[in-house]
């Protein structure tokens, strides 16, 4: 039997524990304030209607530290952070060849 696949950043629930996918195949959850994870071997029950407060509250901690528990998995790695190319500007030159061409066809 195949390990269930999960959608990163979706709430599941199994029994009255909710969890948070954090990858394709492990959840976590807060048991008396502290990081659990969890690979589980059954599908869990998908949550949609559930904010990060409530998450929060239900779990017994504080948004915080759940983003504190969270980073290490949503953080991306310093090979996958890349910066923004440049938008690529037009010379003065071709701006002006550009409005030379449409005043030629508008009199023309």
């Amino acid at each position: 039997m195949a390990a269930p696949h999960y959608e990163i950043g979706v709430v599941y629930k199994k029994n009255s524990r909710f969890y948070l996918a954090v990858n394709d195949r492990e959840l976590i959850s807060f048991k008396h304030g502290q990081l659990q994870e969890v690979r589980p071997y059954v599908k869990y029950d998908v949550v949609r209607q559930i904010s990060v407060t409530d998450l929060c509250k239900r779990w017994g901690v504080h948004p915080d530290a759940l983003d504190e528990a969270t980073g290490r998995f949503f953080s991306p790695s310093e090979e996958g952070i890349k910066p923004r190319p440049r938008a690529l500007r037009q010379s003065r030159s071709n701006i002006d060849h550009s409005w030379k061409i449409h005043a030629i066809r508008m009199a023309g």
